[in-house]
C-alpha cells in the first residue's frame, strides 16, 4: 500500500463508494432519474449505453464477455434497446452470422439526457460544498476509473503475489 494512504481512509472512502454506487441504483433515484430525463431504463441498460458509448460497435459476444454474462442473458436487453431506437445493428462484413452493436444517435441523446440528470442530482446533493474538493474528489474517481479500466492496472491490483510484504503476511495469516 502506497505510504500516503492509510487504511481508515481507504476504508472510509471504499464503504463511501459503495453506498454512493447503491444510492444511484436504488429504485428512488433511478425513477427520479428517469423523470428528469424522459427515459425509463434499468441501470443495466444504461451501463450498456455507456459502454458501447466509450468503445464503439461490438459483436454480441463481446458485449456480453465484457459483463460476464452469457449472450443468452444480453440479448433480450439489446432487443429492447434496439426496439427504442437507441442502439444499432449492423452485419459484420466477415461473418454474415455476427452483428455488431452501436448506439445509435438516439441512444446517445438519451444518455446525455440521463448524465444531465445525474448531474441535477449530484448538485442538490453537494450543494455548498467547497469546489476545490470537488475537483480533488472528481480527480481521484477519474484515477480510480482509468486504473480499473486498464487491465494492466487491475491485475496488479489484485495479484496477491504484486501485493505489499504486509498484506501478503495478513493474508497469509
Amino acid at each position: 500500500m502506497d505510504e500516503g494512504m492509510d487504511e481508515c481512509g481507504l476504508d472510509d472512502l471504499e464503504r463511501s463508494l459503495a453506498a454512493v454506487l447503491r444510492l444511484l441504483a436504488d429504485r428512488a433515484t433511478v425513477d427520479d432519474i428517469a423523470r428528469r430525463s424522459g427515459y425509463d431504463l434499468p441501470p443495466a441498460s444504461w451501463s450498456l449505453l455507456e459502454y458501447l458509448d466509450a468503445r464503439g460497435a461490438l459483436r454480441v459476444s463481446d458485449i456480453a464477455a465484457c459483463h460476464g454474462v452469457d449472450i443468452s442473458s444480453v440479448t433480450p436487453r439489446l432487443k429492447r434497446l434496439e426496439t427504442a431506437g437507441l442502439v444499432s445493428r449492423a452485419r459484420v462484413p466477415t461473418d454474415a452470422r455476427a452483428s455488431l452493436i452501436s448506439i445509435s444517435p438516439a441512444g446517445v441523446r438519451a444518455l446525455e439526457s440521463v448524465h444531465a440528470a445525474r448531474r441535477e442530482i449530484v448538485a442538490q446533493v453537494l450543494d455548498g460544498t467547497d469546489p476545490a474538493q470537488l475537483a480533488i474528489t472528481a480527480e481521484v474517481l477519474t484515477r480510480m476509473a482509468d486504473r480499473l479500466s486498464n487491465p494492466s492496472s487491475r491485475s496488479a491490483a489484485v495479484d496477491p503475489s504484486s501485493a505489499s510484504p504486509e498484506l501478503a503476511g495478513a493474508r497469509g495469516a
